[in-house]
């Protein structure tokens, strides 16, 4: 039952392919959520502009010109992106059916309001390029069926010229996907500076304040 989560880290996995966690891939962990049951299985994946400062460095195919660029031209959206698939496995083989998720996504902001999605007329000609000439080209490529039943949702970011939602400051929001609540609690954790035990100086999360081996503060 787990086949098409797994071909989603596939998917995301080819962007920076190591043995070793890398940055995109531990980054992926945390804004790629997959609820999965017997009978359905819904994904819901928020793509800050972070997402794309580490993945293309990791790589190396940006020049600093082009990511600052990149940084600028993104970071006034919150882009999401969702799919919402029925599973029957009933035949011996899973089977999905894709179900429109153009209506049944709710944002919920850092104050818990509704956020509306902006419409198109409203987003840089740019971004839409961006989401519908490379993102969703590459989504149906890589998952197929899945992947063309993934829709994107592009909301505005900026208020008083300043990001209304930043990965790298305190905060959560919310996404109700036809009836299923997925939320993420700021900051992320792969956005911050790894810790060192000073016993045997292995890393330790960002997030931790003490090491949970040795019980010492870090």
């Amino acid at each position: 039952m787990k086949k098409y989560a797994l071909l989603l880290l596939f998917f995301c996995g080819i962007l920076s392919f190591s043995q070793e966690k890398t940055q995109t891939d531990r980054m992926i962990e945390e804004i790629q959520q997959v609820k999965q049951n017997q009978t359905d299985m819904k994904l819901v994946w928020w793509i800050p502009t972070e997402y794309w400062e580490v993945a293309l460095q990791e790589n190396g195919s940006i020049t600093q010109k082009q990511l600052d660029y990149l940084k600028e031209l993104l970071n006034d959206y919150t882009i999401v992106a969702a799919g919402d698939y029925d599973l029957d496995s009933k035949s011996g083989a899973i089977n999905f059916t894709v179900n429109d998720s153009s209506k049944k996504v709710i944002f919920y902001g850092l104050q818990g309001q509704k956020v509306t999605p902006l419409k198109e007329s409203e987003i840089d000609d740019k971004v839409l390029i961006i989401v519908n000439q490379t993102l969703k080209p590459l989504f149906a490529q890589m998952l197929g069926k899945m992947g063309s039943g993934v829709n994107f949702f592009i909301y505005n970011n900026v208020e008083n010229g300043k990001r209304i939602i930043d990965p790298t400051q305190p905060g959560s929001f919310k996404i109700d996907l036809n009836g299923e609540i997925f939320q993420w609690k700021l900051p992320l954790v792969s956005l911050m500076d790894e810790k060192t035990c000073p016993v045997d100086q292995q890393k330790m999360s960002g997030n931790w304040n003490f090491c949970p081996f040795h019980g010492n503060k870090l």
